[in-house]
């Protein structure tokens, strides 16, 4: 939920049928990313994405989805392996300031 941090990795893998168009060597599923929790996921209007309610999966069967505002290269949905990590003070101190969660 908001205020939380994790690190993680890009699987090689999406919930489409379609074949994935980065390459196993291509930084996007080699490079660990540490992320920051903003907001929760809205479910209404984003309902495919965002499940109903906690402890629930979307229509992908996914019970998280991040949104990242500054994806990385070759980015298509692919599946993130990640774990919770302890935020940053700066982050805490500027997510105290600014954030409404």
């Amino acid at each position: 939920g908001c205020m939380s941090c994790a690190k993680g990795k890009f699987l090689q893998a999406h919930p489409f049928s379609y074949p994935l168009w980065a390459q196993p060597k291509d930084p996007i599923f080699n490079k660990e990313i540490k992320i920051v929790v903003a907001d929760t996921c809205p479910h209404k209007g984003n309902e495919g994405w965002c499940p109903g309610k906690t402890g629930q999966g979307n229509k992908f069967g996914i019970k998280n989805h991040f949104d990242f505002t500054n994806p990385p290269a070759k980015y298509d949905n692919y599946y993130f392996v990640w774990s919770k990590i302890e935020c940053p003070w700066r982050i805490k101190r500027r997510y105290k300031q600014l954030s409404r969660c």
